[in-house]
């Protein structure tokens, strides 16, 4: 039997296609017991391709797997892979679970396997490797066909060899390792991850031109090298298509065959005159055109045939202005990784993927390579759910203005499918309706990220157009030109997100073309600025119902323009220059028209700005685009015009108002500010951004957070939704992990239709998925086409959707009349706890603990842990600060027992702490009645000053009276009187009881002060019951599977009000349990019997019960026969 070595592997790979090879390697490999000496040929009638069956075999997991060889037409499958899965599908419908395939056209030869398990998503798949190339690696097959050796007869080990998600991961690493090298050359510093956290840490000296080019600014170095990193990596797919000189190894060459001193400067010598003196220049003008770094093109093989590009990629830009020189031995480790890989230009879809790099990776190395993306909120979206977003959006934009529940059907049908018989055929009157609708669409992403949702639109739209017009793949690029050109839009704050997203766009068409064209002017679709800012330093810059004329030099105007109603309107004019600009093929015209449409652009901002000098002076330093404002009605005119977007989509930033204040201020004083609560999500604003950019009944679809559904923060929100949109869609993913690195999720995704009130026709189709763990293809498939069991599925309509005055968005409205029935009888007519008892929140010190933080930024000798506010007996530094205030009389009087949240426990709390806080009210005026008063604590306090001071500032809070805690010491009564307390989150209700001194912090609620008529361990008894976990469930807040029990739930919580001897019974069993608890007793009967109670009390039937708690031990009989009175 043969051995396989990484040798013997690495020649099978590079040689030509040897079928008596291949069949001895099924047997010795594989374990094939199968294999036929003499292949069978298939019975296909086609003039392009001879089939054949080599065999078969039974894999050790019990998978039937089948061999199949395709001799191919000369040339057909490098690039082809349309087609060829469908040539094996019709033979896993007899007897095989999957394929082993080759496609082989003399040349090069395709290994492929396709599957069709029950397991996978609906849809046959297929995954690749491409062979036959004697100069190419193939590290990545000959690395995974060594390691699959001695299980190459276990089928699911075999699929694991083709897995294109390890592949990008190992990618990734290894891109992100590079990119690193070339940051820490030059300035000594790199990103170790500690924790979850990438923190930055100086591993070496600077090179010198950290100073003298850089000017220490490390942006600048990593924005410098991601620039030059994605332009090599678009050097490989360009390579991969044949368009450098014809040479599949290319950039190999070039650098290999440069001369040692070339190679010491590569970058100036030879890869920055390739950007701008080849791909950025005509070939017509390249003679003439100056010499980039001094040396032109001599140190470029085939200069002539290195096509020229356009497009703005490889224009010579400021940043590119630095100078900077490499050690050779770099750019020869960066070639070698990607001489190492496979580049696909053909991005993958979810059924069809050849195992290389190929464009979408561009969109993970932007979304992850920042380390600090992750603090910006930035997530890259995996394909199955961008996938289905951009089906779903574009659905129901299609749908729109259709009545017919059958016909809306089809529609959805064609979207999936691309079957136009779903429309009637090509030419039926809807087909040639939903075609205009195509080509008129508008589509905006306002936080592009690198491109994912307009990409994945782009091919949506494309193959949808496919299968109406039917045209040649000739024209494939042609179609997708004019998709980009007409239909797309998009802007980030991030320029880098901006060049990775033209990138993908340019990738898309390069596929198509069969020769190399200009690249399309993506300046004004794909654009960098602050999607929710339209204005400046204050000034509104959306001026769309003025009109703008040229004025004459005078003080006011400042020589630019002036306010009018006679002239065209200004937006007009720069939409004009626009237009113009996409036709310009010539960089030095496109050049200064940019510079005209920027100089007018500042002029309008200028006008906008009459009167305030300070702004119009700074508007002349300003660089244009940028990140602090976007002029939506002035650089998308045209689709304003038209009344707005068709679709908005995406998935914009999480960011809290927590360490990023400043971002939530500057919304705040611009367009979007009305929509502004002092605690609530940045995503939030993207969603009032698109129900300003839809046109009326333009749809959105973004994957965010589902907190909004009942967040406090999001009650201005949900009633913009309630008022001005329909909501089409909710798929709540609850607690599954969709995106790998962020913390907590509860991802929800979002369809909505922009309506006027008077107007909501829809139906909302609501997904509730109760599962956890991590969320994969297959899982999704199921979850969004109905078959999930763990799911709930059902529809509300619109005014069923809100509830109560907060408009919570009730995802249970309609699930069950039987529930809803219930929660009736839980709430009419009954008082709220609003009315019933007070509500307090637990304690916010401003800084409980000494963190890694503070230890960094301010000079204290402390130590991470030590107490500020929270001192602890097991820390040794807080024990001898107790002490020592212990000793004090008149401090120990501010020293109070502090408990967590994890204390608290149904119907008991823990009532002893190694914990204590420094009870520091209002009551203590000014540092000095601090000193005199509690000497003490004001010298421990004291060297934590600045640290207090500034939390003070950063809430915009007075700092007069740093040293007291910022929340909770106006009501010192409630944390030692009877009190019930809740903490904030919880996975059940868990509602305890005490009676003892007990302080806790604001992740904890306390009920207090029952009016007359009412027992709190009669409120303990209800709030700890099954009926009412159902309440808070149902009708309260919830972040996933986890309640919320803050203030606003509580308060709207409802209790029936009984008779004394109802009330009686139910206090003594909380008597009984509370009792039994604190001697390490089970109550779980204890519990049934307060269960049954309040069954009784709220008068639920036995059916009802069942409901409640399908596991309830009581029988119908022992319910009925209950009586209250027991």
């Amino acid at each position: 039997m043969a051995t396989y070595t990484k040798e013997t592997f690495k020649r099978l790979f590079q040689s030509k296609f040897n079928l008596s090879k291949w069949q001895m390697l099924l047997q010795d490999y594989f374990h094939a017991d199968k294999v036929r000496v003499s292949p069978e040929a298939l019975d296909e009638d086609a003039e392009d391709r001879k089939g054949y069956f080599l065999g078969s075999m039974t894999t050790h997991d019990n998978y039937e797997l089948g061999f199949f060889y395709y001799e191919m037409e000369d040339g057909s499958v490098l690039r082809r892979k349309v087609g060829l899965r469908n040539l094996i599908r019709p033979y896993l419908g007899y007897g095989f679970d999957a394929a082993l395939a080759v496609f082989n056209d003399g040349t090069n030869w395709r290994l492929s396997l396709i599957c069709d398990l029950k397991e996978d998503a609906t849809s046959t798949k297929r995954f690749t490797y491409v062979f036959g190339d004697e100069k190419a690696y193939y590290k990545t097959p000959v690395s995974r066909f060594v390691d699959l050796q001695k299980k190459a007869n276990e089928f699911l080990e075999i699929k694991k060899a083709f897995s294109v998600e390890a592949l990008s991961d190992d990618f990734f690493a290894a891109y992100r390792k590079q990119y690193a090298e070339f940051v820490k050359f030059l300035t000594g510093k790199e990103y170790i991850k500690k924790g979850n956290k990438w923190v930055e840490q100086e591993t070496g000296e600077p090179d010198a031109q950290y100073f003298t080019s850089f000017k220490e600014d490390d942006k600048l170095v990593r924005d410098y090298i991601k620039k030059m990193m994605g332009r090599i990596v678009f050097l490989y797919f360009l390579q991969s298509k044949g368009w450098l000189a014809g040479n599949l190894h290319y950039m190999h060459d070039l650098f290999y065959d440069a001369s040692d001193d070339v190679k010491r400067d590569f970058l100036d010598k030879v890869l920055e005159p390739m950007f701008f003196g080849l791909l950025n220049t005509k070939p017509e003008d390249r003679s003439s055109a100056p010499l980039v770094n001094g040396v032109g093109v001599k140190y470029i093989p085939n200069a002539d045939e290195i096509p020229y590009l356009n497009g703005g990629l490889f224009q010579q830009e400021k940043i590119d202005e630095v100078d900077s020189v490499f050690p050779a031995g770099m750019f020869q480790s960066l070639f070698d990784f990607f001489d190492s890989y496979n580049f696909t230009i053909d991005e993958n879809d979810p059924n069809d993927a050849e195992v290389g790099v190929d464009p979408e990776m561009l969109g993970k190395i932007f979304e992850n390579l920042l380390e600090d993306n992750k603090d910006k909120g930035a997530f890259y979206t995996p394909k199955e759910i961008v996938r289905y977003m951009c089906q779903e959006s574009l659905t129901a934009y299609l749908q729109t203005g259709i009545e017919d529940a059958e016909v809306k059907e089809h529609i959805a049908n064609f979207v999936k499918t691309n079957d136009v018989e779903e429309l009637g055929g090509a030419s039926s009157e809807l087909a040639m309706s939903i075609d205009q609708k195509l080509i008129d669409v508008k589509i905006c992403d306002p936080a592009i990220g690198s491109g994912a949702f307009p990409m994945g639109l782009l091919r949506e739209l494309y193959a949808c157009r496919k299968s109406i017009e039917i045209f040649e793949e000739d024209n494939a690029a042609d179609i997708k030109r004019h998709i980009i050109q007409n239909n797309i839009y998009g802007v980030d704050i991030e320029k880098g997100a901006v060049d990775i997203a033209r990138l993908r766009f340019w990738l898309a068409l390069i596929i198509d073309e069969k020769e190399p064209m200009p690249l399309p002017n993506l300046d004004f679709k794909i654009m960098q600025g602050n999607s929710l800012l339209e204005s400046y330093k204050g000034v509104d810059l959306d001026v769309t119902s003025k009109k703008l004329k040229t004025g004459k030099d005078t003080k006011k105007t400042r020589g630019v323009l002036s306010l009018g109603f006679e002239e065209t309107d200004v937006q007009k004019t720069i939409q004009d220059l626009v237009k113009s600009y996409f036709s310009i093929t010539d960089h030095t015209l496109r050049a200064q028209r940019r510079q005209q449409i920027d100089k007018y652009v500042k002029d309008y901002i200028k006008v906008c700005a009459e009167g305030n000098h300070e702004v119009q002076d700074a508007v002349d330093e300003l660089e244009i685009p940028n990140d602090q404002f976007f002029l939506w009605h002035t650089y998308f005119a045209d689709v304003f015009e038209q009344g707005g977007f068709d679709i908005v989509i995406g998935n914009p930033p999480y960011i809290g108002v927590k360490g990023h204040r400043e971002m939530f201020e500057q919304v705040r004083l611009g367009n979007l500010g009305k929509y502004f609560i002092g605690k609530m999500d940045y995503l939030y604003f993207f969603f009032h951004l698109a129900l300003t950019m839809l046109k009326i009944n333009g749809v959105s679809s973004f994957i965010t957070t589902n907190y909004y559904v009942t967040a406090d923060g999001a009650v201005k929100l949900r009633k913009h939704l309630r008022v001005s949109s329909s909501l089409l869609s909710l798929v709540n993913l609850g607690e599954m992990r969709l995106f790998e690195n962020a913390p907590g999720q509860h991802n929800m995704i979002t369809l909505f239709r922009r309506t006027e009130e008077d107007n909501k026709k829809d139906c909302c189709r609501i997904i509730d998925v109760h599962r956890t763990g991590a969320l994969n293809e297959v899982l999704f498939a199921d979850i969004t086409t109905g078959k999930d069991a763990e799911t709930v599925y059902s529809v509300s309509y619109q005014n069923m959707l809100f509830d109560g005055s907060e408009c919570y968005i009730r995802l249970s409205t309609s699930q069950s009349t039987s529930i809803d029935s219930i929660l009736m009888k839980i709430q009419n007519g009954n008082q709220t706890i609003r009315e019933i008892c007070t509500i307090n929140q637990g304690i916010v010190s401003g800084a409980d603990y000494v963190s890694e933080k503070h230890l960094s930024k301010y000079p204290i000798s402390s130590q991470k842990r030590d107490g500020i506010f929270v001192l602890d007996e097991l820390h040794s530094s807080d024990a001898f600060v107790l002490n020592s205030i212990l000793q004090s009389p008149n401090d120990k009087t501010l020293l109070k027992v502090f408990f967590k949240n994890s204390d608290i426990g149904k119907y008991v709390t823990n009532e002893k702490s190694t914990k204590h806080i420094l009870f520091l009210g209002k009551d203590i005026k000014n540092e000095l009645m601090l000193k005199q008063l509690y000497p003490i604590i004001a010298e421990h306090i004291y060297a934590f000053k600045q640290i207090l001071v500034d939390k003070r500032a950063s809430l915009n809070e007075k700092t007069e009276q740093w040293f007291t805690l910022n929340r909770g010491t106006s009501h010192p009564e409630v944390f030692s009187k009877c009190k019930i307390v809740c903490p904030q989150r919880s996975k059940t209700n868990t509602f305890g009881y005490n009676e003892c001194e007990w302080y806790a912090a604001s992740d904890v609620f306390f009920l207090t002060n029952p009016k007359e008529g009412y027992d709190l361990k009669y409120l303990l008894g209800l709030l700890n019951s099954k009926l009412y976990f159902m309440w808070l469930y149902s009708k309260g807040k919830r972040k996933g599977e986890t309640l919320e029990l803050t203030a606003t739930p509580l308060s709207e919580i409802p209790i029936k009000k009984v008779l004394d001897h109802e009330m009686s019974s139910v206090v003594l069993l909380v008597d009984s349990i509370i009792s039994a608890k604190k001697q390490g007793k089970d109550t779980s009967d204890l519990e049934n019997q307060i269960d049954f109670l309040v069954y009784h009390l709220y008068g639920l039937t036995y059916d009802e019960v069942l409901i409640v708690d399908p596991e309830t031990p009581i029988s119908r009989e022992e319910y009925e026969a209950y009586s209250i009175e027991q």
